[in-house]
């Protein structure tokens, strides 16, 4: 079972995650999930760049906190055998952060970053042109041809909601759709299989 996540967050730092997107995939089939936690404050950075605020927040999560969902939250993420995200370490700082709150301990078995690991795949220079740069997750999605329409399309078919970056269900969606391309055109992901 291999679960790609998102999380749109307060902020740069822990503390809270805002949204979890994620999607279940086994060989049977995918399921989705979608989460939104009512929270203190939200730095206005991070309101900036995902619009969501602690009033906006308050409604979509009916009030509810990372701490109604744990439950839940720990027993898939617990039971995969490989959580993929663009960009791990912030996604897995922040869900340790909201685990260490609530006295649990987040159990991962295997992670994979779509970030670092598709680096020397996409080669995207620097700007003094010396190594490759990260991609950005549209950078990425870019590299294998998937165009930020077919994104959308397949956010609205899976979780319901039309959206774009910077919402956690698009991005998940757009993370999805990468790495099960690239798990089909790349030698460099061709280890993905084992956990399918």
């Amino acid at each position: 079972m291999i679960i790609y996540l998102d999380t749109e967050t307060t902020g740069l730092y822990p503390g809270n995650i805002c949204q979890l997107s994620y999607i279940i995939e086994t060989k049977e089939d995918v399921k989705i999930k979608n989460f939104y936690f009512c929270v203190d404050y939200v730095e206005p950075s991070a309101q900036f760049v995902h619009g969501l605020s602690v009033e906006v927040l308050k409604e979509l999560s009916s009030g509810l906190r990372f701490s109604n969902h744990i439950d839940e939250i720990q027993k898939d993420l617990s039971s995969a055998e490989l959580i993929i995200s663009h960009n791990t370490a912030f996604d897995l700082m922040f869900l340790r952060r909201e685990f260490e709150n609530n006295n649990r301990v987040l159990n991962i078995k295997e992670s994979f970053c779509s970030m670092k690991k598709m680096t020397p795949v996409c080669k995207l220079l620097r700007s003094n042109k010396t190594a490759y740069k990260y991609p950005k997750l549209s950078e990425l999605c870019g590299y294998f041809g998937i165009t930020d329409s077919e994104i959308l399309n397949a956010t609205r078919k899976v979780f319901g909601a039309p959206c774009g970056y910077h919402d956690a269900r698009f991005d998940t969606t757009a993370l999805y759709l990468a790495m099960t391309k690239g798990r089909m055109t790349e030698e460099s992901l061709s280890g993905l299989e084992k956990y399918l």
